[in-house]
């Protein structure tokens, strides 16, 4: 959860940073209308939908800070009537010290476990979330494209660099796992484009088997793979990719992730 947290804010980030560089061109006249329509709504889209899920992430950290708050309490009166019979006799000392090890030690995980879940209730950027494993954050911004040759360089004011997190080691899965992820959901905003506008790819991988498995998802443009993510993902678990591309010719393209499969129509200029 930590992860789809520091996910969302990172697209609620980038979601801001694309309607402030717009609204920059659109003063400099520097794009045309229909185009900052166009891309005005797929900005606020994604801004919304980050929004909602950063909501939804936060709704759970609370049920889970509920849940250890409570349990805390428990250790912690168990700790209290083991003080209350030593100290009346009942108790050897032996006895006590042996017997408060247990509570106070699971009392000391439950403190940092709600200390922790109240810094990801009350973060405000993906800054201030801890992933605590790696999950591949980098890749929803940097695509392994392949490439003939070296890339334009973009823009300075649509230059986007997402914050910066440690990454532990990525632990190594049994080869002998299976992948058993499908393609739950599939959207392409906006589905009708103009060139040279941004178009999102968002696709949630599913693993409906029982072991984590490692997985890459793979991004294409009518059967021609154009990028990939790497991602792992616990048993029974989702995990939301993004992909980015810019609207070229116009006609309609096939867009898919893996299996699941939509349809593009880029549109002539008006």
């Amino acid at each position: 959860m930590e992860n789809d947290l520091r996910t969302a804010f990172i697209d609620k980030e980038r979601a801001e940073l694309f309607l402030s560089n717009l609204e920059k061109l659109r003063k400099d006249t520097a794009i045309n209308e229909l185009s900052y329509t166009a891309l005005k709504t797929e900005y606020s889209v994604n801004l919304q939908h980050a929004q909602i899920k950063i909501d939804q992430a936060k709704q759970e950290f609370n049920k889970r800070l509920a849940l250890r708050s409570r349990q805390l309490g428990v250790f912690r009166q168990e700790m209290a009537n083991l003080d209350a019979r030593f100290k009346v006799g009942q108790m050897p000392a032996e006895a006590y010290l042996k017997q408060i090890k247990n509570p106070q030690k699971k009392s000391s995980e439950l403190e940092d476990q709600i200390a922790h879940l109240k810094s990801l209730v009350e973060a405000k950027s993906s800054a201030e979330v801890s992933v605590p494993e790696s999950t591949g954050l980098a890749s929803l911004f940097t695509s392994r494209r392949r490439q003939e040759g070296p890339s334009a360089p973009m823009p300075a004011y649509m230059a986007w660099t997402p914050p910066e997190a440690p990454e532990p080691p990525k632990e190594a899965l049994p080869a002998e796992v299976l992948d058993t992820t499908s393609i739950s959901s599939l959207h392409i905003l906006p589905d009708r484009a103009y060139p040279g506008s941004s178009i999102g790819i968002i696709a949630t991988v599913t693993n409906s088997g029982s072991e984590k498995v490692q997985h890459r998802a793979e991004f294409k443009i009518n059967g021609r793979i154009e990028a990939f993510n790497d991602v792992s993902i616990e048993p029974g678990q989702s995990h939301e990719v993004t992909f980015m591309t810019v609207g070229g010719t116009p006609g309609d393209y096939s867009i898919s992730v893996d299996k699941a499969t939509g349809m593009l129509k880029i549109m002539p200029p008006a």
